[in-house]
């Protein structure tokens, strides 16, 4: 009995000194490593807009796009997979490598670790590859935590894609658990996409250390669109989607995967209701993390009885990030509504006010709610049971890595 005892107890105080060193790791990392992070400024641009939904017509017209390129090429994943949807990818980029053109491939370091066995083929094709986000010593931790979420390609400084669709099989709704896929991307031709390509090699250089020339690059004729353009690296995104929300005059809608916002982005939503104006929100009614959902309902509670409008969509996973306000200003990008995309993660945001895509992404939104989501509301919150309850507040120690 006395074994068992000291054997419990010096577990016990094994897992409280793991717990306190990753805490204190993470929170050394941020106090040293956070204010040394780049801000950017949002950046205008005019281009020609095309906005996507469905996977199989993006990859096609992306790899189209990359076919036709002609100088380089410059892809930036966070989830990169080398299976059935990857690999055609893979032997286009080698084919135009062999052709002469500047082919250079950038993914997490976390999460693309089967593109590990074609590495060696890549190379000897002339593609270059590299690893956002490896791990580091000190603030092992806390580096394990920082991860480059944007999803970038650019085609010789003309064409460029960007949103959240990462490439792997479950892009293409090939996964039996989560079903049929929904995301959004955009494709822009137009002076925006100089700006993706210097995104692209400020997260190259951070990455490799080498510094792509630029000084070839030609000035890009405008679109008829407007697109305002921003880089956050762990930052500024908080700020950013307050202001936008503060902003609204009439409705605000939120579609996105997650939905753990930081308590500041909170209280401007309560501060939008209790100012009359219309929130509608949209987010899966299945979870790809065992934590996201019931720490969701958290602050999708408070909200509902506040007067917003939640909706669960049910046809499939729910991956697309859009913020529509006023019914003519929106956003896309790379950045989810949850703390991990605002305080941790190097995200890529756009907004516009082009009146023809706003309109489609209302008609789409609408299409979402009608067709494929059933709304959840006060009385339902009402009928959840206690383990419900305990589940949400399990979650809470965890949300600011949600």
């Amino acid at each position: 009995m006395h074994f068992l005892f000291v054997t419990l107890s010096i577990l016990i105080l094994l897992f409280v000194l793991l717990f306190v060193g990753i805490w204190l790791d993470i929170a050394s990392g941020k106090r040293v490593k956070g204010p040394l992070l780049p801000k950017h400024t949002m950046d205008r641009s005019y281009n020609k807009l095309h906005y996507y939904t469905e996977g199989h017509d993006l990859f096609r017209e992306m790899r189209q796009t990359i076919d036709a390129a002609k100088d380089h090429v410059y892809l930036s994943f966070f989830i990169f997979e080398a299976d059935e949807a990857g690999k055609p990818w893979l032997e286009l980029l080698m084919q135009k490598a062999r052709q002469g053109l500047d082919v250079r491939l950038l993914v997490d370091f976390l999460n693309s670790r089967s593109l590990h066995r074609n590495l060696d083929e890549l190379r000897a094709a002339g593609v270059h590859v590299a690893f956002s986000g490896k791990i580091k010593f000190p603030f092992t931790f806390y580096y394990l935590n920082r991860r480059n979420h944007r999803k970038i390609l650019t085609v010789d400084g003309t064409t460029g894609y960007f949103g959240g669709f990462n490439v792997g099989m479950e892009y293409l709704g090939n996964n039996s658990l989560m079903g049929e896929w929904h995301d959004n991307h955009l494709r822009l031709e137009g002076n925006g996409v100089l700006h993706l390509e210097h995104v692209f090699a400020a997260d190259w250089l951070a990455a490799t250390g080498e510094t792509l020339d630029f000084s070839k690059q030609v000035a890009v004729g405008d679109g008829p669109s407007t697109l305002d353009l921003i880089a956050t690296n762990a930052n500024q995104a908080e700020d950013i989607f307050a202001d936008y929300f503060r902003k609204a005059r009439s409705s605000i809608v939120i579609c996105s995967p997650y939905f753990i916002p930081s308590k500041k982005l909170f209280d401007v939503l309560l501060d939008r209701l209790a100012n009359g104006i219309e929130l509608s929100i949209l987010v899966p009614m299945k979870a790809d993390h065992m934590l996201v959902k019931p720490a969701s309902f958290y602050y999708l509670a408070p909200l509902v009885e506040k007067g917003a409008h939640l909706y669960r969509f049910h046809q499939g996973f729910y991956h697309a990030k859009i913020f529509i306000v006023d019914k003519r200003r929106f956003y896309i990008g790379s950045a989810n509504f949850d703390q991990r995309s605002l305080f941790w993660n190097d995200e890529l945001l756009s907004f516009s006010e082009d009146p023809a895509l706003a309109a489609e992404l209302l008609a789409q939104f609408e299409r979402d709610v009608t067709d494929c989501s059933k709304e959840f509301t006060k009385e339902d919150f009402s009928r959840r049971s206690l383990v419900d309850h305990v589940k949400t507040a399990c979650t809470l120690p965890f949300h600011s890595f949600l």
